[in-house]
């Protein structure tokens, strides 16, 4: 992840020093929204549901909304097949001051290898598991950087077993740089999380039990764990060109009362406008849990990198 962060700040300081872009100068702190379209005669706000709205000189008085939706898919082929199918959509509104967001994402995952002779052309199954995650994202501007949050995460995931995993959160977020061509936003709040796995991960730990190995086991729960969590995020937007944007994003939860457990999930990648509402995408992400449940005997780093079509509109 080093490398790729390095990466990263190389291309903005070389984007920022080389390239010009004045058709975003007018988003300059203190200046008024855009001019009126010629077609619709209303005001073009550009990427408003990346900004504050107390930036516009006036605040938007009009009900906004903006649906953007992705699909990535990416396959591996040789001795093993691999399909990974990645789709997500996201809804934002906004009220005035309010903006509400909600982001669904869905994953599937298929893994073969090719059968054992004479039967080394057919695929034999090794894995098949779906994931599913909704984000629910409410702010409210206080002022023209600081803002207030609360919201929460649904998470369903087969292959970790894990049947619900729900972390409420509340509270607030800064815009620590706003250039035309560079946007940095930073947030910190509490959150209660309650996890649920499903019944084949309590059965493999009555196994465990019948075969006296289940002190091996740590922190399992028959029922629902509860913890408190620190949670911490920021998102960074970079314009290298007009036509493509650069976005970056990391998020961290860390247990309160025991600092061992702590996850994180580190992303970037790159929209390449294509005409207004078509975009290609490119990603690369990494999901890292210090703590994942030994009873699974899961790995603790996913990575991902994947290229897809985004819809924006």
């Amino acid at each position: 992840m080093k490398k790729v962060s390095s990466f990263i700040s190389c291309l903005l300081i070389t984007g920022i020093l080389v390239f010009p872009l004045p058709s975003l100068a007018q988003q300059q702190e203190g200046q008024p929204a855009a001019e009126s379209s010629p077609e619709s005669g209303k005001p073009d706000l550009g990427e408003w549901w990346l900004r504050n709205p107390l930036t516009y000189k006036p605040v938007p008085e009009d009900f906004l909304y903006h649906l953007e939706a992705t699909y990535d898919w990416t396959r591996n082929t040789g001795n093993q097949i691999d399909d990974n199918h990645s789709l997500s959509a996201q809804l934002s509104l906004r009220k005035k001051i309010v903006t509400y967001n909600i982001r669904y994402t869905f994953d599937k995952q298929n893994s073969a290898k090719r059968d054992d002779p004479p039967r080394q052309d057919n695929d034999k199954l090794l894995r098949k598991s779906t994931k599913h995650e909704i984000h629910n994202d409410c702010r409210v501007a206080l002022t023209d950087r600081l803002f207030f949050s609360p919201g929460m995460f649904w998470l369903e995931d087969d292959y970790a077993q894990i049947k619900d995993r729900n972390t409420y959160y509340a509270g607030f977020g800064y815009t620590l740089i706003r250039q035309p061509r560079l946007l940095v936003n930073i947030f910190g709040a509490y959150a209660y999380e309650e996890l649920d796995y499903i019944s084949d991960y309590h059965e493999v730990y009555a196994l465990l039990e019948d075969w006296e190995k289940a002190d091996k086991v740590t922190d399992y729960d028959p029922g629902t764990k509860r913890s408190s969590l620190a949670y911490l995020y920021e998102d960074v937007r970079f314009y290298l060109t007009r036509s493509v944007a650069l976005n970056h994003s990391m998020k961290y939860f860390r247990d309160i009362s025991d600092g061992d457990k702590y996850r994180w999930n580190f992303s970037v990648g790159a929209d390449i406008k294509i005409t207004e509402h078509v975009l290609a995408t490119l990603s690369y992400t990494e999901d890292y849990d210090n703590a994942p449940e030994t009873l699974m005997g899961l790995r603790k780093r996913d990575t991902a990198i994947g290229a897809g079509i985004k819809l924006s509109f």
